[in-house]
């Protein structure tokens, strides 16, 4: 072989050996990354409030084991109240007693004894059973026609505005 010849197999044989290095050492590219702007702010509307039921506060006294104030469910009876309250003591008189009466925040009930009255008071009184048991004014009213009592029982209706709208009429 000629030097020349060899000259240029070395030559070539370099340039090979280069670029195979420069392919394995060089880092494999991949796709571009492409930023997304930020995202902006959308308008959503504002959740609505969410009816939380209070606790009801209910007293309980007379014939009872453990009279007082007992924190009972929305929807409670005597029943629960009594039963919370530990049972009925062996005198009470449980003729007179309404076991499925609805109790409300703030109720007094008054467990009596055998011929003992029962205090004003309480909500199971002979005078208070019937109380608050028929609504005095119905709903939608027709204000053509309404009375000055069914009128004052409207939420900001005073007695002033409604002897205005009546005298309007």
């Amino acid at each position: 072989m000629k030097t020349w010849q060899t000259l240029l197999a070395g030559v070539l044989f370099g340039l090979l050996t280069a670029g195979g290095i420069y392919l394995i050492a060089s880092p494999i590219q991949g796709h571009p990354v492409r930023l997304s702007p930020a995202p902006s702010a959308t308008p959503t509307a504002k959740p609505y409030p969410t009816l939380t039921p209070a606790p009801m506060i209910v007293q309980i006294g007379g014939q009872i084991r453990y009279p007082g104030l007992y924190d009972l469910e929305p929807d409670a009876r005597l029943s629960d109240l009594i039963d919370r309250a530990g049972g009925l003591q062996q005198s009470a008189d449980t003729a007179r007693i309404n076991l499925a009466a609805r109790c409300s925040d703030g109720d007094y009930f008054y467990i009596p004894a055998m011929d003992e009255l029962i205090p004003e008071t309480a909500k199971n009184a002979p005078q208070n059973i019937h109380m608050g048991s028929t609504p005095a004014v119905t709903y939608p009213l027709d204000l053509n026609q309404a009375t000055q009592e069914q009128l004052e029982s409207l939420p900001g209706i005073g007695p002033g505005k409604a002897a205005e709208i009546l005298a309007f009429r």
